[in-house]
């Protein structure tokens, strides 16, 4: 094998070799920094969907607050005893009600008097001795009001056991597994505000608006009207063409979901159903041959404990679909990168190579007398633009010798001739 040829490709590989272990560093981190951006993105679209609940509430809150201010008003509560109670008062309370648990979109609508004891609901007359301080089924937010608020409260709350059928909750709350079991409780929003007659603490509203099953947008122009994993879906992706969305889960069961269906087969939403690990803020989970990462953010009582969970799922081929384009970039930016130092390496060796057998060649003219033909070889390439004295070496040293060496001998040689 030639020298050239062996100087071009150790030339070559000169060039390709680090410039090979460049890309594959830089392609492992640029990975690592594309998927850690995706993950941030979906951390931040799950911390605004918890802004989205916390608004929720706040709304809630206000709309608890307008029923109440509208029951004393009107007087259909009052504080003397003897007519707390009248058909036509409670005529007129059962009337509103309903009216108000629709417009508004809310699961359910209690009146009580200032003991806790319901008066009126939106769904049928209270049972007699029917209460919200009853010793297995306290509801937390109507004994905050009654103990010593004047203002209203809203937060997550669970509802099951007797209240829980009693509401009607028990025909939409339920949650089917892919096991065949069901879930029989409703993760719920609830706001209860203090009503007042004449300065007087005379009774509490307590309304509450459903998280589970709930996906679908509604038509309407009151905020409450549209589920809150829906909300979130068209707050975070406008433009409706991603297959992201919000999923609430109680326990370890995800009971709504707004992420588009997995397959086109079906027109339940992803993720529906599904058993997910509560201890963690982050997992992967898959439906079929599509997996989705989700991020989730606590859903809490009135105390602070957890009971349930917001999150956001994106496909995991989107998440890493930043991360996909970003490495097909790398990669073709290196396979140019090796093709350009590999290809300058291989004529650089192959220059280098050549000026050697140049003077190899003019030596070989010497020795059969041909003393006319220089050692020292064409100019170099590069020399159209970079100055000469950048671009010597030993070896146009050695070709100058060689040179000057030739000279003499044919010096020599003319002198031997004349004698």
């Amino acid at each position: 094998m030639r020298l050239s040829l062996k100087l071009a490709a150790l030339g070559a590989a000169v060039a390709f070799i680090p410039i090979l272990i460049l890309l594959l560093i830089v392609l492992s981190e640029v990975s690592t920094y594309a998927r850690e951006q995706a993950l941030d993105q979906l951390r931040s679209d799950a911390r605004a969907a918890a802004a989205l609940c916390e608004k929720r509430q706040i709304e809630m809150r206000a709309a608890a607050q307008a029923l109440a201010d509208e029951i004393a008003n009107r007087a259909l509560v009052s504080g003397d005893s003897l007519d707390r109670n009248t058909p036509a008062a409670w005529a007129r309370l059962q009337d509103m009600l309903p009216r108000t648990q629709t417009e508004a979109s809310l699961d359910f609508v209690i009146v009580t008097d200032p003991l806790g004891r319901v008066i009126a609901r939106h769904n049928d007359r209270p049972a007699s001795g029917e209460t919200l301080l009853g010793p297995d089924d306290k509801n937390a937010l109507a004994e905050k009001v009654i103990a010593g608020g004047n203002l209203p409260v809203a937060s997550c709350v669970i509802e099951r056991g007797e209240r829980y059928a009693r509401l009607g909750l028990d025909r939409i709350a339920q949650v089917h597994l892919s096991d065949g079991s069901t879930i029989d409780e409703a993760l719920m929003i609830e706001a209860a505000a203090p009503i007042f007659s004449s300065g007087r603490f005379v009774g509490v509203v307590l309304i509450g608006q459903m998280l589970n099953t709930y996906y679908k947008l509604r038509a309407g122009t009151e905020a409450l009207q549209t589920p809150l994993i829906a909300e979130a879906r068209q707050t975070l992706y406008r433009n409706g063409e991603e297959d992201a969305g919000a999923v609430i889960a109680l326990g370890k069961v995800i009971v709504a979901s707004s992420v588009p269906p997995a397959r086109e087969s079906t027109s339940e939403p992803a993720l529906a159903g599904m058993l997910h690990d509560d201890t963690r803020t982050e997992e992967a989970l898959r439906v079929g041959s599509r997996g989705y990462n989700v991020c989730w953010k606590p859903l809490k009582s009135l105390d602070g404990t957890p009971i349930g969970a917001i999150g956001i799922a994106r496909p995991a081929a989107e998440t890493g679909g930043a991360t996909g384009s970003v490495r097909a970039t790398v990669v073709l930016i290196g396979a140019l990168a090796l093709l350009l130092g590999g290809g300058a390496g291989f004529l650089f060796g192959r220059g280098l190579g050549a000026r050697l057998d140049e003077m190899t060649q003019a030596a070989n003219r010497w020795s059969l007398g041909e003393m006319s033909i220089p050692a020292t070889g064409r100019e170099p390439f590069l020399a159209k633009w970079i100055p000469p004295e950048f671009l010597r070496d030993e070896i146009n040293l050695l070709a100058e010798q060689l040179d000057r060496m030739r000279e003499s001998f044919r010096q020599a040689i003319e002198r031997i001739r004349k004698r």
